[in-house]
């Protein structure tokens, strides 16, 4: 089965090397290919991208990005990984064999933020249940292309559009989170404080589950210093 491994970029000039060979992992240009959607990034971030990756431009916007990668994409399977995420040794293996398995829609992994400060060393213990709330981008959403198409891609909104995959997943079918660790940065926790931010991101999704706040309230305040330079 080839899966397409597709990577929203948005100046990861120091993070998108390593994401690329944390996916390649010696796999064979028949199990997997590797598609970066760069949304208009200032610090060369396509031009790391080696000669077998693809990369497609795109207006700014995770969900759009995402969307753009998969147009190009030629797998029966797509996985959607952050330039700042790095899927770990076995992910292919573990990806086909849910996908296999006629009643699921897709899935995520487990997260592993790094470098772990405060609460996160907590946070890193933890097993996280299978629960479409709870299955952010970061820990890197799977699916099958059938599935996706089914679901209509990814919502051009500002922010949750992971949350809204999670839950149009959750809809069509059984979600499956993959025991293998996704490690990726602690960068946002870094900037804010590890309790603090994630006390905030809780705060965050209850105020757009429960309290009504839309994507865009939740942008407002959910800048990183990566986003603001581009």
């Amino acid at each position: 089965m080839l899966i397409s491994v597709i990577i929203p970029a948005l100046n990861e000039a120091e993070n998108i090397q390593t994401c690329i060979e944390a996916a390649r992992r010696g796999y064979s240009a028949d199990q997997v290919e590797i598609i970066v959607a760069d949304g208009g990034s200032s610090d060369g971030t396509p031009d790391l991208a080696p000669p077998d990756v693809t990369v497609v431009h795109s207006p700014r916007g995770r969900g759009v990005q995402m969307n753009r990668g998969a147009q190009v994409a030629t797998g029966e399977g797509f996985v959607f990984c952050h330039a700042d995420s790095y899927l770990p040794r076995g992910w292919y293996e573990a990806v086909v064999e849910v996908l296999r398995q006629p009643d699921v829609s897709g899935g995520n992994f487990q997260p592993l933020i790094s470098p772990a400060k405060g609460v996160l060393h907590l946070v890193n213990h933890i097993i996280f249940p299978t629960d479409w709330r709870i299955m952010f981008g970061d820990s890197a959403q799977f699916m099958s292309r059938e599935i996706f198409e089914q679901v209509g891609g990814f919502q051009d909104i500002p922010l949750m559009e992971d949350v809204e995959m999670s839950r149009a997943l959750h809809n069509a079918g059984r979600l499956v989170c993959i025991r293998l660790r996704v490690k990726t940065s602690s960068r946002r926790f870094l900037e804010r404080g590890a309790t603090r931010q994630w006390l905030f991101t809780v705060w965050c999704m209850i105020r757009y589950l429960y309290l009504g706040a839309s994507p865009e309230d939740i942008a407002r305040v959910y800048r990183s210093s990566r986003e603001e330079r581009a």
